[in-house]
């Protein structure tokens, strides 16, 4: 299958850390673990091929990809407060390891959010980032319409869409797929108001080529 390769790789990584055997490996570790460590061999996979295409292909693509390792890297950590990923040797063993070795936060902020130990540590690195500290701003002001998983689609859909103001490149296929999901994410908290009779939060989703969204009309 596609992801047998990654599966591979991480029972090879795993089993030689843990000193087991293979077959242990996938008693032992948390699906959680398992999951992000397969998402982070996906990603760096799909950036070095994206950039052996060269041309705009490999900028845009490679710049999405960068920005998807970015996220995961962000979530990651913070889902790791209060598990014992968060253990201070845990940070510099398991938890390292998950970050792809891609991204703009690569290698200097990846390498600073190893450190990390609560949330106000990873503000403060997040706040070397301009692109990164607004939507931490997002989340640290809590209480609002908005939450960091919003802020962080809202930032892919504004990417995804600029990928269709280039010719002649690969990543309109890829953007496209991402913003059908968009869509369907969509539609589904629409489905979940309307159920709920929630009808005041119905239109707090991400637009998909919208005039009205954030990053059009000069808003």
């Amino acid at each position: 299958t596609p992801v047998g390769p990654y599966f591979a790789m991480f029972l090879k990584e795993s089993s030689q850390l843990m000193g087991g055997e293979v077959r242990n490996v996938l008693e032992e570790v948390e699906i959680e673990i398992i999951k992000s460590s397969l998402i982070k061999y996906w990603i760096e996979d799909f950036y070095h091929f994206s950039q052996t295409l060269g041309g705009d292909t490999a900028e845009i693509m490679g710049d999405i990809l960068k920005v998807r390792a970015d996220t995961n890297a962000i979530n990651i950590t913070l889902n790791s407060f209060g598990t014992p990923l968060n253990e201070p040797a845990m940070r510099t063993s398991d938890r390292k390891r998950l970050y792809p070795a891609v991204g703009h936060l690569y290698p200097a902020g990846t390498s600073m959010l190893t450190d990390v130990s609560d949330e106000d540590e990873l503000g403060r690195v997040l706040e070397l980032f301009p692109q990164y500290s607004s939507i931490w701003n997002i989340h640290s002001a809590g209480g609002g319409d908005k939450s960091i998983d919003d802020a962080f689609y809202e930032r892919d859909v504004q990417q995804l869409e600029l990928a269709f103001e280039s010719q002649m490149h690969c990543s309109v296929f890829y953007a496209y797929v991402k913003l059908k999901e968009q869509e369907i994410r969509n539609m589904v908290w629409i489905s979940e108001c309307i159920l709920q009779q929630q009808k005041d939060e119905i239109n707090k989703f991400v637009p998909v080529f919208s005039f009205h969204a954030p990053w059009r009309g000069g808003k």
